[in-house]
C-alpha cells in the first residue's frame, strides 16, 4: 500500500499531555491485518496509565485499546479483505497456558500483549493487529459505538454472565452508570434481570432508566444502602456490580447484595468493608476483569441487534487540523467533590 508514515498521539511521561508524532506505518506479515483506526475510545484505564495512578505503562507507549477500523492491508495467510470493518480485540494471550487454551485471555499470566497497556494502542492513524483478534462491525453500528462497545461492552458481558450468573428476575443493583455501569444495565436488563441504578448524576442516572432500570437512586438523597433494601422491601438484592470501586462502594455493595458482590471498578486506593457482613450473609465477592475474544463477538452481535448500546459523550480528532482517528470518548460517570460515596 502507498504511504509509509502516520501519526501517532504518544504519552512520554506520567502525567503530562500526549504527544502527537510522526512513526513509520507498521507493514503486517503472516496472520497479521493493518487496521485504518477509524474511532479509538478513551476509557477510564486510559487515565489510570496516563497518569500513572493505578497501573504504570511502559514508555513511551501509544494509549488505547477501544480500537475500530477498516482493513487496509494484510499479511499471509489472513482471510479478512481489505475495506472490512472490524473491531480489534485488546487481550493477545501467550496461546498455550490453561487459561488461553479455555478461552479465557484475559486471565493469562504472561501475555504476549495487552494492547494499549503494555504495547502500543489505537491512538493512532494505523494499527497493526492480530487476525485472529478482529470481530466484525455491522454496517449499523457506528465506529465509535463499536470502539467503546470493545471495552465497556465486553466487559459488562464478561461480569454480567460468566462471573455474576445473573438469572432472570434476579434483582441486580448498578454503582455506577458510566460508560461501563450503563453497559451492565442494558446486559443486565437483556437477560431478563430487574435493575436498580446508583449514581449521584442526574442524566447518568436518566440514561440509565432510558436503557430499562426499574430504579434509581441518587446516593446524595441520603445512605444509598438503606435506599437499596427500601427498594427490595427490606430484602437485599441478588447481584450488586460496582463499576467504580473507590473507598467506599466495595463495602456499600457488600451490604447491598444477598449473596453476590461482584467488584469491577478500581481506583488503586484501599477500600474498607466490615468482614462480618460477608460472613453473616455468606456473600461471594469476586473480582472480574476485561473480557474474552468471545464476549467481543457476543458483544457485536447484541450491538447489531440493537439491543446494546455504546455510550459515545464526543468525538474529536487528536490533533487540531490533523486527520486520522477520531477518539470516542465514552462516559466514564460524573462524580461529586468532597466525601460523597461516590466522589
Amino acid at each position: 500500500m502507498t504511504g509509509t508514515v502516520m501519526s501517532a498521539a504518544v504519552l512520554h511521561a506520567l502525567g503530562k499531555p500526549l504527544t502527537t508524532e510522526t512513526r513509520p506505518r507498521p507493514v503486517p506479515g503472516p496472520g497479521q491485518v493493518l487496521l485504518r483506526v477509524r474511532a479509538a475510545g478513551l476509557c477510564h484505564t486510559d487515565l489510570h496509565l496516563a497518569d500513572g495512578s493505578a497501573i504504570t505503562p511502559p514508555l513511551p507507549i501509544v494509549l488505547g485499546h477501544e480500537i475500530a477500523g477498516e482493513v487496509a492491508d494484510v499479511g499471509e495467510g489472513v482471510r479478512v479483505r481489505t475495506g472490512d470493518r472490524v473491531l480489534a480485540y485488546y487481550y493477545e494471550g501467550c496461546g498455550h497456558c490453561t487459561w488461553c487454551i479455555d478461552g479465557s485471555e484475559n486471565l493469562c499470566p504472561n501475555p504476549a500483549a495487552k494492547v494499549g497497556v503494555d504495547s502500543d494502542g489505537g491512538l493512532c492513524e494505523y494499527y497493526l493487529a492480530s487476525a485472529r483478534s478482529l470481530v466484525p462491525i455491522a454496517d449499523t453500528v457506528s465506529f465509535a459505538e463499536a470502539a467503546v462497545l470493545g471495552c465497556s461492552g465486553t466487559t459488562a458481558v464478561r461480569v454480567v454472565r460468566s462471573v455474576a450468573r445473573t438469572a432472570p428476575d434476579e434483582t441486580v443493583v448498578v454503582i455506577g452508570a458510566g460508560g461501563v455501569g450503563l453497559a451492565v444495565v442494558q446486559v443486565a436488563v437483556a437477560d431478563g434481570a430487574h435493575v436498580i441504578a446508583v449514581n449521584p448524576h442526574a442524566p447518568s442516572r436518566e440514561q440509565a432508566r432510558q436503557y430499562g432500570a426499574d430504579t434509581v437512586i441518587d446516593p446524595g438523597d441520603g445512605d444509598p444502602v438503606a435506599a437499596v433494601h427500601a427498594a427490595t422491601a427490606g430484602a437485599g438484592c441478588h447481584v450488586v456490580i460496582d463499576t467504580v470501586g473507590n473507598e467506599y462502594t466495595p463495602g456499600q455493595a457488600v451490604r447491598m447484595a444477598r449473596t453476590r458482590g461482584i467488584l469491577v471498578g478500581y481506583t488503586g486506593r484501599p477500600a474498607t468493608l466490615d468482614v462480618l457482613d460477608v460472613v453473616v450473609r455468606e456473600t461471594e465477592i469476586r473480582g472480574s476483569v476485561g473480557a474474552t475474544l468471545a464476549d467481543a463477538h457476543t458483544v457485536m452481535e447484541m450491538a447489531a441487534a440493537g439491543v446494546l448500546r455504546g455510550c459515545v459523550e464526543a468525538e474529536y480528532p487528536p490533533g487540531a487540523g490533523q486527520r486520522g482517528p477520531h477518539p470516542a470518548r465514552r462516559r466514564q460517570g460524573h462524580r461529586t467533590s468532597g466525601d460523597h460515596p461516590l466522589a
